[in-house]
């Protein structure tokens, strides 16, 4: 099989705006660069690319625009092209949760009145996405362009102290998000983690190391300040190039953590943020990857991962209707009151502006993706996918290695459990706005196309490291008794 892998600087000029929040807000400063990661594998003539972007999530069409260059250029279909997000949330101006929003101005019957709503909402820079569709481009281009003769590996670790399910049932029978650290009243964790770490590896005919693929579920919340950043998977890379080589390359594509970070709610422990946080998170994770490379090589375990594959398909999600009264309530605090005086004022705004939206966009469109690499299945979906669905993605599959990679090809915002949705539930994952606006069976329609999807393929086979010829005798040594005679 042929590998090769390439990395692109998309870092944004300076006072750019940074999305992750509710509200706008800027970044005037780098405290490291970001960048577009591509791994391209082949075998038998089939091509595919894994592409991690350092950015809070994708537009689908960024995704589109980008699979069109490069299926023009290298020849890969775009169903064999999955792009994810690392979801850091110090990346570039790439979200704007409203779409058009020319179109939704001039649909609406006081465009004056949306258009003020929209000022206080994160917006993209058409500039920058043109750019970074791309750049996109270019690096599965570049990868693509540098392939050689590899062997591969693919492995899967555990690291479960680093990432934590934020979420918690309290004695008042609700769900809270955040609930404060060392909080008497947190009952236990209303969801879980998935501590997997899953590698893929390659090196080259001389044993020189290619570059990997890193799939685990963590949000890209830890780095703090005022500058770009991709987060803890900065230090990851810098953790894995520090050990197999400098000039290799780690594509990293996040799991499902929708509701799962870095900080610990049910321990006092203090510094869960900035940049000894980002380091801790990213230096184990990345020390984890390296146990699963260090288990094979070129000579112990290592060899083609076949057969390559991929498939594609796009469902169909209901937005959820806005009740009359929730209309009412949100447009009365909206002019009563001013985003400073009432957290609950970007609800409000989200419900207007989901109001709008829906009369033009009933339904979401969400690509389900599989990419197959011999023994090992990606899966990728564009939402802000719960834990524990993903969880149920790799319980259902049957293939040795499952990775599940949200905010992959498009963003269609966070989608819990029917629990978190449910009477006892709460958070601000699942209050309706511009980051929640999916009926509660989204994830279940999730799962189940994941898993048909994925049933489409057969898993390769796993490559043994190399044995003996034959028996083997003692040596020389190893005779000596424990006196001489």
């Amino acid at each position: 099989m042929k590998v090769g892998f390439a990395s692109v600087d998309i870092t944004p000029p300076l006072g750019s705006e940074t999305p992750g929040g509710f509200t706008k807000a800027y970044l005037w400063n780098i405290h490291d660069p970001l960048h577009v990661k591509a791994g391209v594998f082949e075998s038998d003539g089939v091509k595919v690319a894994l592409v991690g972007v350092d950015a809070l999530s994708l537009k689908a069409s960024v995704v589109k625009k980008a699979r069109e260059i490069i299926e023009k250029t290298c020849g890969i279909p775009p169903a064999h092209v999955m792009v994810g997000a690392t979801h850091t949330h110090r990346g570039g101006p790439v979200v704007e949760w409203v779409g058009d929003q020319e179109k939704l101005i001039l649909s609406s019957s006081d465009p004056d009145f949306i258009r003020h709503l929209l000022r206080t909402t994160p917006s993209a820079d058409k500039n920058y996405l043109d750019t970074l569709a791309l750049k996109i481009a270019s690096a599965v281009m570049l990868a693509d362009k540098r392939r050689v003769e590899a062997v591969c590996s693919v492995g899967c670790g555990r690291e479960g102290s680093v990432s934590f399910n934020r979420r918690f049932k309290m004695k008042n029978g609700r769900q809270v998000t955040h609930p404060g650290k060392g909080n008497p009243d947190i009952l236990e964790p209303a969801g879980p983690i998935d501590p997997d770490v899953g590698v893929i590896g390659a090196w080259d005919l001389n044993g020189k190391f290619l570059g990997c693929i890193v799939n685990f579920a963590c949000h890209g919340t830890a780095m703090g300040g005022e500058g770009y950043s991709a987060d803890w998977p900065y230090y990851l890379d810098k953790t894995i190039r520090g050990v197999m080589g400098e000039d290799s390359v780690v594509v990293f594509l996040n799991g499902a953590c929708g509701d799962v970070t870095q900080v610990n709610n049910l321990s006092l422990r203090a510094v869960e943020f900035g940049e000894e946080a980002a380091r801790r998170v990213g230096q184990r994770v990345g020390a984890e990857s390296l146990k699963v490379l260090s288990d094979v090589g070129v000579e112990t375990g290592a060899g083609d991962l076949k057969p390559i594959a991929a498939a594609q398909k796009f469902i169909y999600l209901e937005r959820r209707r806005i009740p009359q009264e929730r209309l009412e309530w949100a447009y009365d605090l909206v002019k009563k009151k001013s985003i400073q005086d009432d957290y609950r004022w970007v609800f409000a705004r989200d419900i207007i502006l989901l109001n709008e939206i829906s009369r033009i966009e009933p339904n979401v469109r969400c690509e389900i993706q599989a990419v197959q690499i011999g023994p090992a299945v990606f899966v990728s979906n564009p939402a802000e996918l719960f834990c524990e669905l993903g969880l149920k993605i790799k319980k259902a599959s049957h293939f040795p290695y499952t990775f599940v990679v949200e905010l992959a090809n498009g963003c269609i915002g966070y989608v819990p459990t029917d629990e978190a949705m449910g009477p006892a539930g709460g958070g601000y994952e699942v209050r309706m706005g511009l980051h929640s606006f999916l009926t509660p069976s989204a994830g279940g329609k999730i799962v189940e196309a994941s898993v048909e999807l994925v049933r489409q393929f057969t898993p390769g086979s796993i490559p043994e490291p190399k044995k003996v010829d034959r028996p083997g005798k003692p040596w020389n040594y190893g005779l000596a008794l424990p006196e001489d005679v």
